[in-house]
């Protein structure tokens, strides 16, 4: 079955995951690939000749992980585009999967989740652990019941790619993710999540950096909710120290 759909890989320096890649895509009968370049060093441009339909975008500079996923959807012309890493961190398939539940359920975005029933992750030990705290968090800070909304292995349909397509205040990076799933969410969109398997990177460094994970917590407290449970809670500490300290000093 050929899809109508296509597959948008933002990379930076890749290029060996990327040559992995690509031929394990052509498997998928997918109609077109899109990789958007932040200025590798390493001699992606090279790829150009080795694969001359794959369709690449070279840009000026080091843009983020958003602006490369939201270039390869404008660029896109497909009723649904899958967005994925170029580090093997997700497999090639699992695409077939993904698009198939995008178009039985009908979903506007399918998030390729590592913690719903039959996923799996195979990160580290403390990556674990970041993902599932800030997970839990956006579940109470924006009251969206999604398990693995900060995974970026994703099906976008055409409708959410035009809209995402005209945010230009979305957050980059990391917090971009589920910047876009709240958007989208509270907009009247669809989402649905589908079991995958998540590899651990084998070549390459990962590109997460602590200050993209602080943003992202930063970006889930300031949201009104979860500031005013944070204020309840330090209130309701505070009451009980004093409270605690009047029994003690009245006894």
């Amino acid at each position: 079955m050929q899809y109508n759909a296509s597959v948008v890989i933002p990379a930076l320096n890749e290029k060996e995951n990327l040559n992995r890649l690509i031929p394990a895509l052509a498997d998928d009968n997918i109609s077109s690939i899109y990789i958007v370049d932040d200025q590798s060093t390493d001699g992606t441009a090279d790829l150009v000749k080795k694969y001359p339909d794959v369709h690449f975008l070279f840009r000026g500079g080091k843009l983020g992980l958003i602006s490369a996923e939201i270039d390869g959807m404008r660029l896109s012309g497909t009723d649904y585009v899958v967005v994925m890493d170029a580090d093997l961190s997700h497999r090639p398939e699992d695409v077939p999967g993904l698009i198939d539940q995008a178009i039985r359920t009908p979903s506007d975005l399918v998030i390729g989740s590592r913690y719903t029933d039959k996923g799996i992750t195979n990160d580290e030990f403390i990556r674990k652990i970041i993902s599932r705290i800030a997970n839990m968090l956006f579940r109470i800070s924006f009251d969206i019941n999604l398990n693995d909304c900060t995974s970026g292995f994703r099906v976008y349909s055409r409708k959410a790619c035009d809209y995402l397509g005209k945010q230009v205040d979305i957050e980059n990076g990391y917090v971009g993710q589920v910047d876009i799933v709240s958007r989208l969410a509270h907009n009247g969109f669809k989402i649905t999540e589908y079991p995958v398997v998540f590899v651990k990177r084998t070549q390459g460094k990962s590109k997460l950096k602590m200050r993209e994970i602080v943003n992202f917590f930063l970006f889930v407290i300031y949201n009104k909710k979860t500031f005013r449970a944070i204020l309840g809670m330090a209130a309701l500490v505070i009451l009980m120290i004093v409270f605690s300290y009047l029994f003690i000093l009245f006894i």
